[in-house]
């Protein structure tokens, strides 16, 4: 099986940079596209542009799409090619450990992804704060 396809979508352009820094850790990514929204586009607007970066992958072996956050515009117009597309996994919640998982496990099946990416996005949430001061307590206070 081949990499899945993927699309990281966002208010802003938080997802651009996302990806940017994505690249950074594990490499450049092909087959990929960035979904930017912005205040001056409308909803229609916002399908036209999905769907363009949409068609313009190889999902033959399924398309990811993450996105910031749940009930935005970009899990909206996500949600719908989900509906509308065989083998579309939309996940939300997007932050850098979610995407690195992602382009790591690109090989994988859209079940395989999903289950990844939810350990992932749950493991990622640490209160650092709180760890270091447990480890002060028992004395073995360093840097992770």
């Amino acid at each position: 099986m081949g990499q899945v396809a993927f699309v990281v979508a966002s208010h802003g352009e938080f997802a651009k940079y996302a990806l940017e820094s994505a690249e950074m850790v594990v490499g450049k990514q092909e087959n990929c596209g960035v979904l930017t929204v912005s205040m001056n586009l409308s909803f229609a607007d916002v399908v036209n542009q999905m769907e363009e970066v949409f068609n313009d992958l190889d999902r033959s072996n399924g398309t990811v799409i993450l996105v910031d956050i749940l009930g935005g515009t970009p899990s909206n117009v996500s949600g719908r090619l989900a509906l509308t597309n065989e083998g579309v996994l939309v996940v939300s919640g997007l932050n850098l450990p979610l995407l690195i998982e992602l382009l790591t496990n690109r090989d994988r099946s859209l079940e395989e992804i999903g289950n990844a990416l939810e350990t992932a996005y749950h493991s990622s949430f640490v209160n650092v704060s709180r760890l270091f001061k447990e480890r002060e307590k028992e004395h073995e206070c360093e840097i992770l």
